[in-house]
């Protein structure tokens, strides 16, 4: 198997929850597709769990339980500190985020990435996420270390993209992490600057330390916070339908139908046609069709984990984390748009 880290991140500049948790005796889990569905059977719920009272995340525990989020064991115990697992977090986090209808996992995906869930509970948890880029690196029953928590939740985000940010700082924030093991920085540093991961009391992160059941509890309400702080504003529907049309048929009409790989040429397309596309739209997603490349830039399909946002008077944005193939592994991707009724939609630069 190649290397993990050219699955996860950008291998290069131009190339470029309602949480539902059940736990058992034996550990069963509720996860979703469209719409969520239970592919295990589960106890009921619990009000309130005889091991959570005094604990450190009782409140967030209680309010899980509460809304009918968490599950405990038969005995109404919660057991907190109990390591949760990989595929158990996983589908935590397929709970959490909006809804997609993502697409079959292809074959390389299947043999390194799925096969290990197959025939588990999880394995159409797997192979929905997996069209979304949210793919763990260990196996479904390892217990889930700090580190990888963080890395999935920025994917679960759609802000991969936030550690570039730190790529080759000298800035430590952490003392037991280095500035030299750039790839956790750039997992770490943004998960923390994003919020949804901190640090402990001592100062220290602990990038190898294994995640809690109350740990994960606590860092699934997080995640469900700031999706609502990231993603700002009321889309209705039909706009959501429209945004996605608009870049979409732009995206397969350039890259599949017309087949256009140089700039030059797609900007003269974009004119003779008159497309509600700006120039600034073109450089920060065709960029790259200005060098000279073997290998382009992979779009998403487009039925990807999605999320949208108004952001000003007639203005939209729309982020898609997505699986971008082999080389370009786990990526988001964000196009703006602008609108003065939410039907047509004009495709522009971040800054316009």
């Amino acid at each position: 198997m190649q290397n993990r880290k050219r699955q996860f991140g950008k291998t290069s500049a131009v190339m470029a929850l309602a949480v539902s948790f059940v736990f058992s005796g034996v550990f069963t889990c509720g996860v979703a597709v469209l719409p969520a569905e239970a592919r295990e059977e589960g106890i009921a719920p619990a009000v309130a769990f005889s091991d959570s009272a005094g604990h450190w995340a009782e409140k967030e525990i209680g309010a899980a339980a509460r809304n009918g989020l968490i599950q405990g064991f038969p005995d109404g115990t919660f057991q907190p500190e109990q390591t949760v697992t990989q595929e158990q977090f996983l589908s935590l986090v397929e709970r959490v985020i909006p809804p997609f209808a993502g697409h079959e996992p292809n074959a390389y995906i299947r043999e390194n990435y799925l096969s290990q869930a197959a025939g588990r509970w999880s394995e159409k948890t797997y192979a929905h996420l997996a069209a979304a880029g949210i793919m763990p690196t260990g196996k479904p029953t390892d217990s889930l270390n700090r580190l990888e928590a963080a890395r999935i939740l920025l994917a679960a985000l759609g802000h991969q993209s936030e550690g570039e940010k730190y790529r080759g700082t000298k800035a430590q924030f952490f003392p037991d992490l280095s500035t030299n093991k750039e790839e956790q920085v750039m997992i770490v540093y943004p998960a923390y600057k994003l919020g949804i991961m901190t640090g402990f009391p001592d100062g220290t992160f602990r990038p190898h330390e294994n995640i809690s059941r109350a740990q994960a509890v606590v860092l699934l309400n997080r995640l469900a916070n700031q999706i609502k702080e990231l993603y700002p504003g009321t889309v209705t529907e039909d706009e959501k339908k429209a945004m996605t049309k608009a870049v979409s048929a732009f995206v397969e009409k350039v890259m599949d139908e017309k087949k256009i790989r140089r700039y030059n040429e797609l900007v003269a397309y974009v004119k003779n046609n008159k497309l509600p596309v700006t120039d600034s739209f073109l450089l920060e997603h065709f960029s790259f069709m200005q060098y000279e490349l073997s290998d382009y830039v992979s779009f998403p399909r487009f039925n990807e984990l999605t999320y949208f946002a108004k952001i000003g008077t007639g203005k939209y944005r729309m982020t898609v984390q997505y699986y971008s193939g082999e080389l370009g592994g786990s990526v988001d991707k964000t196009f703006y748009l602008s609108s003065a009724d939410g039907k047509s939609f004009r495709l522009i630069g971040k800054d316009e």
